[in-house]
C-alpha cells in the first residue's frame, strides 16, 4: 500500500498533540463563564456548523433508534475523542484501530478518562493481513476522518474498511478538502501539508469512484458541509499567521449562526466551499447483493 505519510510522522504528532476535551476533564473556567453569560443554547448554536451538521443531521438518519448494542470502529482513532462522543451520543460499543504507539496511548486514556476499556483500542497496522482475517465482518460501524485521503489507491483502502463490516453494517467516511477557497492558503501558509495527502481525491468524481466499491448500498457520497475557517492552517511556528487564524476562529463562530439560521440542517455544498467530502453507505446482505447483479 502507497502512503503518503510515513509512521514517524503521526508518532511525533500524537506526541506533541495537546490534550483532548475528554482527558482534560472539566471545562476551563473561560468556557464555563461564557456559558452562564450566554447560555448553552447559544453557545451550542456558535459552535462547528459541519459538526452541527453530522450529529444533528447525518447521524440521527441513519441510526434514528441510537446504536445501542451496535459496535462502532474508527480507523485511524487516536486521539479517541470522536469515538467517546459517538458512544455517549448514540450507545454504541467504541473501538479504535490506531497502528502508532504514542497514537494508541492517547487512545487508551481517552477511553479510560470517559468510562470505556483500553483494551478496545486495537495497536495494529490497519494493512496486515493477520488485523484483517481477525477482525473480518466485526463490526455493525466502520469510521474513518482523514484518513484514505494519505493513501495513493484510496479504493482499496475502502474496501478494508469495507471487510470489516458485518452484513447491513454503516460505512461512513469523512476527508478535508483542500481543494476550493482552501488551497490558495494552505499553498501559501502550510504548503509542507499539500504532499501528506491525495488532492486529486478530492474531486468528487474521484471520490465517488474510490469509494464506490461492490457490495454497497451508496446513501450519500459528495461535498459536505458550508465553509470553515478551520481549514485555514499554518506551521506552529507561522506565529503571526496563527495569530490571524486565530481571529478567524472568533470569526467562525458568528457565521456558525449565520449559517445554522439560514440553511438549518440541510446545509448548502459546494467544491468551491465546502470543507469536507463524505461517503456514506450500507453494506448488503450476500442475498441482497445476489438480486442486484
Amino acid at each position: 500500500m502507497s502512503r503518503l505519510t510515513d509512521k514517524d510522522y503521526w508518532e511525533d504528532l500524537y506526541q506533541a498533540a495537546p490534550a483532548t476535551a475528554v482527558e482534560a476533564g472539566p471545562q476551563p473556567e473561560r468556557k464555563r463563564l461564557l456559558k452562564r453569560l450566554f447560555g448553552s443554547r447559544l453557545m451550542d448554536w456558535l459552535s462547528a456548523y459541519d459538526d452541527y451538521l453530522l450529529w444533528q443531521g447525518v447521524l440521527p438518519r441513519l441510526l434514528p433508534q441510537g446504536a445501542a448494542g451496535l459496535s462502532v470502529v474508527e480507523i485511524g482513532s487516536a486521539p479517541g475523542d470522536f469515538l467517546v462522543r459517538f458512544a455517549k451520543t448514540l450507545g454504541a460499543e467504541p473501538y479504535g484501530v490506531e497502528y502508532t504507539s504514542h497514537g494508541a496511548e492517547r487512545n487508551r486514556q481517552v477511553f479510560a478518562a470517559a468510562g470505556y476499556s483500553g483494551d478496545n483500542v486495537i495497536e495494529a497496522d490497519f494493512f496486515s493481513d493477520s488485523f484483517l482475517v481477525a477482525n473480518a465482518e466485526r463490526f455493525d460501524i466502520v469510521v474513518s476522518r482523514g484518513f484514505i485521503e494519505h493513501f495513493v489507491d484510496a479504493r482499496a483502502v475502502v474496501e478494508r474498511h469495507v471487510a470489516l463490516l458485518k452484513d447491513g453494517g454503516l460505512l461512513l467516511i469523512l476527508i478535508p478538502n483542500l481543494r476550493g477557497i482552501y488551497a490558495p492558503w494552505t499553498q501559501r501558509f502550510n504548503p509542507d501539508q499539500l504532499p501528506l495527502h491525495n488532492l486529486e481525491l478530492m474531486k468528487a468524481e474521484n471520490f465517488r469512484d474510490a469509494c464506490v466499491v461492490p457490495g454497497l448500498e451508496v446513501l450519500r457520497c459528495g461535498h459536505f458541509g458550508t465553509f470553515s475557517f478551520w481549514m485555514f492552517t499554518a506551521p506552529h511556528q507561522a506565529r503571526l499567521a496563527n495569530r490571524f487564524i486565530r481571529m478567524l476562529h472568533i470569526v467562525q463562530r458568528g457565521l456558525n449562526l449565520l449559517l445554522r439560521l439560514a440553511f438549518g440542517r440541510k446545509g448548502c455544498e459546494s467544491a468551491l466551499f465546502s470543507p469536507n467530502l463524505i461517503f456514506v453507505a450500507r453494506k448488503l446482505t450476500s442475498k441482497s447483493a445476489d438480486v442486484r447483479l
